[in-house]
């Protein structure tokens, strides 16, 4: 006796594919702040600089955020459901962004004063520092809300279970073999007037017979 496998997928709401695409700018985004530190940091003089330790920092906290939040939106993009493990990915890639967006948030936080305490005179390093640190704050401020939505709506996701043929595309059915495949029936087609006009003249004759037979009965 044959029993079919039965899945469970989750229904997610549809704003959730808007914000994995949103993730995915903002660790964009990121990846391009990154290299505007690096070349920030190539070019300041030393002597107007945070430190070394405090921009390496940040640099690579960009560069690794970023590839983070690609993940995290790829992972939230899905076809209106999700499986279970798709499901699992999205909540434990959007639970690391949430811890990563806080230690930014941290990091960026511990340097606001430090561009303050050396941003009295006017130097072009430290105005353009302070715009990527203003800029980088509102990008992982943003990362934060979204992965909490996110995250969210993943785990209050309504499960349903259906058999998993059922969610097999049929050629997919088809290739693998499966028993219970069966292909739908095919649209009825309505007949053309063509079709009608030649069935009404094969069935005239007939009709015109009959009718002289029963006429002949009458009569006799």
């Amino acid at each position: 006796m044959s029993t079919k496998e039965v899945s469970a997928i989750y229904i997610l709401r549809e704003e959730t594919n808007a914000m994995g695409a949103a993730q995915i700018m903002l660790g964009l985004i990121h990846s391009a702040l990154g290299i505007l530190w690096l070349s920030l940091y190539r070019l300041e003089e030393k002597k107007h600089s945070i430190g070394f330790k405090l921009m390496l920092t940040s640099i690579c906290y960009l560069f690794a955020s970023g590839t983070l939040f690609i993940s995290s939106g790829a992972s939230s993009i899905t076809q209106g459901s999700s499986s279970t493990c798709q499901r699992m990915l999205a909540i434990i890639t959007n639970t690391l962004s949430i811890f990563v967006t806080l230690f930014g948030s941290m990091l960026f936080g511990y340097e606001f004063p430090i561009f303050e305490s050396i941003g009295i005179d006017y130097i072009w390093s430290n105005m353009a520092g302070m715009m990527l640190l203003q800029i980088s704050v509102i990008c992982t401020i943003s990362e934060l809300v979204v992965a909490i939505v996110v995250l969210h709506w993943f785990i209050t996701s309504n499960m349903i279970r259906m058999p998993s043929a059922e969610r097999e595309p049929i050629f997919f059915q088809l290739f693998l073999g499966s028993s219970h495949t069966e292909l739908p029936p095919p649209p009825s087609k309505p007949p053309s007037v063509l079709e009608v006009e030649n069935v009404s003249e094969e069935s005239l004759p007939k009709q015109i017979e009959d009718e002289e037979k029963l006429i002949e009965a009458e009569e006799d």
